[in-house]
């Protein structure tokens, strides 16, 4: 009996997109507004906050039973380059915070470089390593 129903499963999702990781992003949003639902106490707002829910777990399984393949995937392409964006981004914010007792950031202002110098306190002439030009760094 399980077996049937795990074969019509599968025969039912062939040829269809499934899950991927921006659906499995929104599945966490539609968690979190639901959560903020709860504590909503004012019923208009409530309800509003639920249908939001509703309609993002309407778009989760559109996409999921969608036949429409590559836009699918083209979604969720997008979706992981600005996940990996911002991640990378939050990442180099946590080095920066954990290094900040022994190195400065500074930008080269021709070539926007990041450069990572040590602490000498003052002003003083730093030379970049990308593009070689020289400036003016002030440091605390």
């Amino acid at each position: 009996m399980l077996w049937r129903w795990r074969d019509a499963c599968i025969r039912f999702m062939a040829g269809r997109y499934g899950g991927d990781r921006l659906n499995t992003a929104l599945i966490g949003v539609y968690f979190i507004f639901w959560l903020v639902s709860l504590f909503v106490r004012d019923v208009l707002w409530g309800l509003a906050i639920r249908l939001l829910g509703v309609a993002i777990l309407a778009v989760v399984f559109y996409r999921m039973l969608s036949r429409n393949i590559a836009k699918r995937q083209a979604e969720n392409s997008w979706f992981l380059g600005v996940w990996y964006g911002m991640k990378d981004w939050f990442r180099r914010q946590k080095i920066r915070v954990r290094d900040a007792k022994r190195w400065r950031y500074r930008r080269c202002p021709y070539c926007k470089a990041n450069l990572r110098l040590p602490i000498r306190r003052g002003r003083r002439t730093v030379t970049c390593a990308r593009c070689h030009s020289p400036f003016k760094a002030f440091f605390l």
